[in-house]
């Protein structure tokens, strides 16, 4: 779907939802508001609120379930979390800074480095703009979960400090998510410092959590789907495009396993990926019979250049065959019956071929290379079915660029027929969402900016450690203030950087 058609499509949604809701107000008010009351719903224009105290209770009995030794455990986990966000803190203050000052080009000098050398910046992540609109599912289910994980923890936090905890509430302005947990402000602001500073980090710690749990299914995930499927030793078709020239009969099948490519072994998507590319850069060479070409040479009478400067030897109007140019072995001749060049049906001639060569040695037949433009290569895909029946190769003749592009392929090969593929990617691919989304959303909450919790936990540090310094709470509130409207601007001119470097500039 066009991204501007599905951006459509859900503002005509909201605005049915709002006309329907302006309508039930005016006609039905008493029963639309106690439907509305109930089930905790609120409708506006292009947002929606849910807000609901259901899980009050719920969550009281987990804080206060489990014995002392359980209380001791969570309590120390929440101090752990406060260290770890004012860890978080300078990271995020750099990252914004770097991101800010830097040339928006891919220069190491300018930004952040990872340990392996590569650029970190701010990136502003929008499906149908620099992320497939056809994950716009992971995508809001990632920011839901990292933002419920997000609110538990703050939560939680609270009613193992005797906080309570009135409600909770999502918000959807448009197709961005935002949760809520709501506390008594009163009960919160009577905590000692560093009790507070537990309620106020929780959030950030649980998203750190969160982040690392799934962090480790990701690199656990072959153990993990051991039972059901077999990780990383071939790949199989989970997809082919409409316009993928490996489709039809004699070509590749949805759930066919692929286990080599020109010889070349494939188990993993990294392997599928380097044969593929072989495939262009090292040419081989086919050990074909002396007779099999006596009986299918096709050369023409004379032997020309095409306009590319390719020596041809075959109809350039027939697409079957190809120029072939016999290798010779440097301990033996070759035999006198054989040309120099000959002219092959391509598919008849790989059928036949019995092992591959790179220096003219075969140990049965003689070496022939084909002779065909470097943007090309010769692909033959070895294959076999659920079973492990070996099925007719198939053999494609174009640039790998059109494989890679057309052909999905998975890791994950089922053990039982009614598996699919596709199922561990997707989970793959949900877990590496939530890794990014919560990593993000723990160092942005960190940063002193309004609207986030490192602005409550700015105020809160302010107030604690320059009480005897600062004896009016006015003063302090205006240096609370200071910092965090710092922390602010250098969010907002991060984000208008990235922004335009990720939207606006490529649309002038």
């Amino acid at each position: 779907m066009d991204p501007l058609v599905f951006f459509i499509v859900l503002a005509s949604l909201y605005g049915v939802l709002y006309f329907f809701d302006r309508f039930f107000k005016s006609c039905m008010h008493y029963p639309y508001d106690a439907f509305l009351k109930n089930t905790g719903l609120s409708i506006n224009f292009m947002s929606l609120h849910w807000h609901t105290s259901a899980f009050n209770r719920t969550l009281l009995r987990w804080g206060s379930a489990g014995n002392s030794c359980t209380r001791r455990v969570m309590i120390t986990s929440f101090n752990v979390g406060v260290l770890v966000t004012f860890s978080l803190l300078p990271i995020g203050l750099i990252l914004l800074i770097a991101t800010i000052f830097s040339s928006g080009e891919q220069d190491s000098s300018s930004s952040v480095s990872s340990p392996v050398g590569v650029p970190v910046q701010l990136e502003i992540l929008l499906p149908g703009v620099n992320l497939p609109l056809e994950e716009i599912g992971y995508y809001i289910t990632t920011l839901v979960l990292c933002l419920v994980v997000h609110e538990m923890g703050h939560a939680l936090a609270a009613v193992m400090e005797d906080v309570p905890v009135t409600g909770f509430g999502i918000k959807f302005i448009f197709c961005l998510p935002l949760a809520y947990t709501e506390l008594s402000h009163d009960h919160l602001n009577s905590l000692r410092w560093f009790r507070k500073l537990r309620v106020l980090c929780a959030g950030i710690w649980h998203n750190f959590v969160f982040a690392g749990v799934c962090y480790l299914l990701i690199s656990t995930v072959g153990i993990t789907m051991s039972p059901l499927y077999a990780y990383n030793q071939h790949v199989v078709v989970t997809e082919l495009t409409r316009k993928s020239p490996l489709r039809g009969e004699r070509g590749l099948q949805v759930d066919n396993q692929i286990t080599q490519v020109n010889g070349c072994p494939v188990n993993s998507e990294e392997s599928w990926v380097t044969c593929l590319q072989n495939s262009l850069k090292l040419k081989p060479g086919y050990c074909v019979s002396a007779d099999f070409v006596q009986l299918n040479d096709e050369s023409s009478a004379i032997s020309h250049h095409s306009i590319d400067g390719q020596l041809q030897c075959c109809d350039e109007l027939n697409p079957n065959v190809s120029c072939f140019e016999v290798v010779e072995d440097a301990n033996e001749d070759v035999p006198v019956e054989l040309p120099q060049h000959v002219c092959l049906n391509v598919r008849r001639t790989l059928e036949e071929v019995t092992e591959h060569c790179s220096s003219g040695v075969c140990n049965e037949g003689f070496c022939l290379r084909p002779l065909i433009r470097n943007i090309t290569a010769i692909m033959t895909f070895k294959r076999q079915n659920f079973r492990g029946e070996k099925l007719p190769p198939v053999i494609y003749v174009g640039h790998p660029w059109d494989v890679t592009r057309t052909v999905e392929v998975s890791a994950f090969v089922p053990r039982y027929s009614l598996l699919k593929a596709a199922w561990p990617d997707a989970w793959l691919l949900l877990l590496k969402y939530n890794v990014v989304f919560s990593i993000g959303l723990a160092l942005i909450n960190a940063i002193p900016c309004f609207g986030f919790d490192g602005a409550h936990i700015t105020s809160t540090v302010i107030h604690s450690f320059l009480v005897g310094r600062v004896d009016q709470h006015a003063k302090r509130d205006i240096i609370s203030l200071i910092i965090t409207s710092v922390g602010s601007l250098l969010f907002a001119l991060a984000l208008l950087k990235v922004a335009w470097l990720s939207f606006l500039r490529p649309l002038l």
